[in-house]
C-alpha cells in the first residue's frame, strides 16, 4: 500500500450541495496535515489532523496520537472488525497477537473478546446518537478549556464505501437476531449503502467514501461507578446528582471542611475528583450531551510532591481496585518512598459521540446551576474562550476544523453563554468557591487571586 503525507497551514472545509442537504468535498480538507492510504479498490482514504486552538492546553503526546492514528492503515498491520456492544456502530482497529494476525482478525466472525486482541483505535459517524463533529470537538474543547477530562486524540477519516460495507453486512448478519440500538445501527447503515446519495451525513460528494472521527482508544480503564452510580438507564442522571461526588461539588462547605483537613495527601483525591465532576458538568454543558451518565471512567495515577522543586509531579499506577480497596504494587511504593504522594483516580472521558444533535441533559437537569466548586484554571480558560465566540474566526474555525453547522455553532454560542451567566452569578453572590485546582494546597501555597470578571 502507498502511504502519502501532505502537509498545509491552510484549512479550507467546504460543503457543497447534494441530496437536499449538504456532503462534504473532501478535496478541500486540509487540516494541519492530510495523509492518504489507498484501499484495495483504488479508493485514496483520507485522513486529516484538525488545526490546533491557539493557547489551548495540548499534551506533549498528542501530536504524536494525532500521527498514530493518521498513520493506521485499515488494509496494513492492523485488523478491522465492526462494533456490535454499546450503542452505536462503529469500526474498531485491533493490534494483531500471535495468535491472531492481520489477516486472520480481518476473516474472523469479529468475537474480540475470544481473540484477545486489544483495540487501538475506533472509527465512527454520524449515526443514531453518534455525530462526527462531536468527536473531533470534544478533543479540541477538552484542551481549550485547559485539558479538562483527558478526552481521547481524535482526527477526520475517512473509509472506503465498498470495504465499510463488507464491515456492516458482517454486523447486520451477527446481530440479526437483536433488537438493540447498535443492531438498529447498523441495519441503518445497511439502507445507506443501498443509497448513499440519501445520507449526505454519511458519505462524500463523490459517493466513494464514509466520513467520520477516528479517536484513540483509552486502555485499561475502569467504569467511574463512584461518580455515575448504578442503575437504570432513564434515571441515570437523576442517579448521578445524589451520588457523593457530586453532592461534594454542590456543597456549601470548603474543601477543607468537607475533608477535614487541607494537608496535600489527604485533600488530592477529593479535590481532583470534584474538579473532574465540574470540569464534566461544564463540558458536557457546552456540548449539548445526551449520553455521559455510564460513560465515565477512570484509571489510576500516582501524585507526589518533587522534594527538589517542591512541584506536583504525575505518573502512571498500576494499582487496582480489589475488593473496594486500591491494591498499589509494592515496588511503586518503593519508588514514592521519601516524599509526600498519594495514589488517586483520575477521570477519563473517552465516549463523546453524542453531542449536539440529541438533547443538552446537563441543562435539561440544571446541573451547572447547582455546582458550588470549580477549578479556577478551568474557570479562567473558559471566559476567555467564551469571548472568542463572537468573532468570526472562531465560527470559521469550528466549522472548518470540526465540521460544525451553523445550527451546531449557535448550540455552542447560547450554552457557553447561558454557562457563563450561571458562573458568573453565582461567583458575585459568593457562592462558587475557586477550591479546586490541587496546586493551591502545596505546603507554603498562597491562596490565589480569584476575580469573576476576567
Amino acid at each position: 500500500m502507498r502511504l502519502v503525507a501532505v502537509c498545509s497551514s491552510a484549512v479550507i472545509s467546504v460543503l457543497v450541495s447534494f441530496s437536499s442537504a449538504l456532503a462534504i468535498d473532501l478535496a478541500n480538507l486540509k487540516g494541519e496535515t492530510r495523509t492518504e492510504h489507498l484501499s484495495p479498490y483504488g479508493v485514496r482514504e483520507l485522513c486529516v489532523v484538525p488545526k490546533k486552538w491557539p493557547g489551548a492546553a495540548y499534551r506533549s503526546e498528542d501530536t504524536g496520537k494525532e500521527s498514530t492514528l493518521c498513520g493506521y492503515d485499515f488494509y496494513r498491520f492492523v485488523g478491522i472488525c465492526p462494533k456490535y456492544n454499546s450503542t452505536n456502530p462503529g469500526v474498531l482497529l485491533l493490534a494483531p497477537n500471535a495468535k491472531y494476525d492481520k489477516e486472520a482478525i480481518d476473516a474472523s466472525d469479529c468475537n474480540v473478546k475470544k481473540m484477545g486482541v486489544k483495540t487501538e483505535a475506533k472509527f465512527k459517524q454520524t449515526i443514531t446518537c453518534s455525530y462526527t463533529p462531536s468527536i473531533l470537538a470534544y478533543y479540541h474543547m477538552s484542551r481549550i478549556l485547559g485539558g479538562v477530562g483527558r478526552v481521547p486524540v481524535a482526527v477526520i477519516r475517512t473509509m472506503d464505501l465498498n470495504v465499510h460495507n463488507q464491515l456492516t453486512t458482517k454486523a447486520v448478519h451477527a446481530l440479526r437476531d437483536s433488537t438493540d440500538t447498535i443492531a438498529e445501527g447498523w441495519r441503518k447503515l445497511g439502507q445507506m449503502h443501498l443509497n448513499p446519495g440519501a445520507f449526505p451525513q454519511l458519505v462524500d460528494s463523490t459517493l466513494t467514501q464514509l466520513y467520520g472521527g477516528l479517536s484513540d482508544n483509552v486502555k485499561n480503564e475502569e467504569i467511574y461507578y463512584d461518580v455515575s452510580g448504578r442503575g437504570s438507564y432513564n434515571s441515570r442522571y437523576q442517579r448521578f446528582l445524589k451520588q457523593k461526588p457530586f453532592l461534594k461539588v454542590a456543597s456549601s462547605k470548603t474543601v477543607a471542611q468537607l475533608v477535614g483537613s487541607t494537608e496535600f495527601t489527604r485533600v488530592a483525591q477529593d479535590v481532583i475528583q470534584m474538579k473532574d465532576v465540574a470540569d464534566m458538568v461544564l463540558i458536557d454543558t457546552l456540548m449539548n450531551q445526551q449520553d455521559r451518565i455510564g460513560n465515565i471512567h477512570y484509571k489510576f495515577y500516582w501524585y507526589s510532591i518533587n522534594p527538589s522543586t517542591h512541584r506536583i509531579e504525575r505518573s502512571k499506577s498500576d494499582a487496582e481496585l480489589v475488593e473496594g480497596q486500591i491494591v498499589v504494587p509494592a515496588e511503586e511504593k518503593r519508588q514514592m518512598a521519601g516524599r509526600p504522594a498519594v495514589v488517586l483516580k483520575e477521570m477519563v472521558l473517552k465516549d463523546n459521540d453524542c453531542g449536539f444533535i440529541k438533547d443538552n441533559m446537563m441543562r435539561a437537569f440544571s446541573v451547572l446551576e447547582k455546582v458550588r466548586h470549580m477549578s479556577y484554571l478551568t474557570y479562567r480558560y473558559f471566559m476567555a474562550f467564551e469571548k472568542s465566540l463572537a468573532h468570526p474566526a472562531t465560527k470559521d474555525y469550528f466549522k472548518t476544523e470540526m465540521l460544525f453547522t451553523d445550527k451546531d455553532y449557535r448550540s455552542l454560542q447560547d450554552n457557553a453563554r447561558k454557562a457563563k451567566e450561571i458562573l458568573t452569578g453565582t461567583c458575585r453572590t459568593g457562592q462558587l468557591k475557586f477550591d479546586l485546582d490541587l496546586e493551591t494546597y502545596l505546603p507554603g501555597a498562597r491562596p490565589p487571586v480569584t476575580p469573576c470578571n476576567i
